[in-house]
């Protein structure tokens, strides 16, 4: 595989929002590197598995939220910080098998949950201070 095409491939696959149109700018030019179908197939295979490493599966969210996870609506952190419904969420958090392989969070999804939640902390924190004053 030429060395531009594989630095072009790892830089879409360390995109955190693969559904961009800068993302689909950066796949046609990749593939447009390729000169033949052996070398396409190559390219996605390649891609593919560059995708599939940015998985986090081994983090345990389930087990980090504890029981605190009862005290939260997953669903709207879902559908606020993520624009996804509650059962992407909770596929994720469960590890639940989509298409054959347990769901996971990426890096910038874990990084994206932690910020939520330290949001809704800080919120929660003022509301808390505000009661008391």
């Amino acid at each position: 595989m030429k060395p531009e095409l594989k630095q072009l491939l790892d830089s879409i696959a360390s995109q955190s929002d693969l559904a961009s149109s800068s993302t689909d700018e950066m796949m046609s030019r990749a593939f447009s590197l390729t000169t033949s179908d052996e070398d396409r197939r190559e390219a996605g295979i390649y891609l593919a598995t560059a995708i599939g490493k940015r998985k986090r599966p081994e983090v345990d969210v389930k087990g980090m939220l504890g029981d605190m996870g009862d005290a939260i609506n997953l669903s709207y952190i879902a559908k606020r910080y993520f624009n996804k419904d509650r059962t992407w969420l909770y596929q994720r958090i469960n590890h639940t098998a989509v298409n054959g392989k347990p769901a996971a969070f990426t890096q910038a999804e874990l990084q994206r949950l932690s910020d939520s939640l330290a949001e809704l902390s800080n919120k929660l924190n003022q509301i808390s201070v505000q009661l008391t004053h």
